[in-house]
């Protein structure tokens, strides 16, 4: 079952194609919900927002627009535009979004244009609408992480745009590598005590081999891989719940605190307490660290 929340990826070295920065689904009900276009920092950004309740209202070429259920909206990052929660009577205004960046999602956006309105009208089971809910349930539910296989479903995505009764089609079933089974593996037992024997004899293949699949893939090592789900892990147990930071390590696999911590700061650059109060500069629900 899919529920609302937000999910955002940082890629550690810069990637040739269109790549999905942050995704999600959630609610605004205070009339202190605002975003300036102008005031962002994530320059380069392309983003989508659709309403799925309740209202909003956008500002864009000096004019205000209602964001009504069905209705949906296409701006850069920075320009000039401001949307906000416009509801009456404290009604939530619900809605699900997007934010891709890179030289090919600005060159597919900036044709999008010219041929579309940045405010869309579009049903509930319009293809890009669909293709959304698939790329949510792929990053919320089955976690894949991957740059690639996330960044062709965001093309998926944004050609639905361009032709949105094209039917969705489906993927093809195939058996899993010992790559897949590794990471599956990883993302499901992070939190035991593993060691590379471990992961290359689930996978069925020997630790060296096992190394040479991740290198040539991912360009990390198993145990690095490992490390990082890890975070993401913690990442969202020090949002989503009030556990002590000591705890939270401990069921996120870490051995100490102290290598909690340390191992924490050298991917986000601060302490877990520090993020675990850092809502302003760091909003999101999960983060995902490729």
């Amino acid at each position: 079952m899919l529920i609302p929340g937000s999910y955002a990826f940082r890629y550690a070295e810069p990637l040739p194609y269109m790549l999905l920065d942050s995704i999600g689904w959630q609610t605004a009900e205070s009339p202190d919900y605002s975003n300036d276009g102008l005031a962002r920092s994530d320059a380069g950004h392309l983003i989508f927002q659709y309403t799925l309740s309740g209202e909003g209202a956008i500002e864009l070429a000096g004019e205000t627009f209602p964001l009504r259920p069905g209705t949906a909206f296409l701006v850069t990052s920075p320009s000039p535009h401001r949307y906000y929660y416009a509801g009456r009577d404290g009604q939530p205004w619900e809605f699900i979004w997007l934010n891709a960046k890179g030289e090919d999602a600005v060159r597919l956006w900036n044709r999008l244009l010219e041929r579309r309105s940045p405010l869309l009208s579009l049903a509930s089971d319009a293809s890009p609408i669909a293709r959304f809910w698939s790329l949510y349930r792929t990053v919320s539910v089955d976690r894949v992480t991957d740059s690639a296989a996330l960044s062709a479903l965001l093309y998926e995505w944004m050609l639905s745009l361009f032709a949105p009764a094209r039917s969705l089609l489906q993927p093809e079933q195939r058996a899993p590598s010992p790559i897949d089974l590794a990471k599956r593996f990883m993302r499901e037992r992070f939190a035991d005590d593993l060691s590379l024997a471990d992961i290359a004899s689930h996978s069925g293949v020997s630790r060296a081999y096992l190394c040479r699949l991740f290198q040539r893939q991912e360009k990390i090592s198993p145990l690095e891989y490992l490390r990082r789900r890890r975070v993401e892990a913690a990442v969202t147990m020090l949002r989503r719940t009030e556990l002590s930071a000591r705890e939270i390590g401990r069921r996120c696999g870490f051995e100490s605190p102290s290598y909690f911590g340390q191992v924490f700061r050298h991917y986000l650059g601060l302490s877990p307490s520090a993020y675990r109060h850092g809502s302003a500069d760091y909003p999101f629900d999960t983060l995902f660290l490729e």
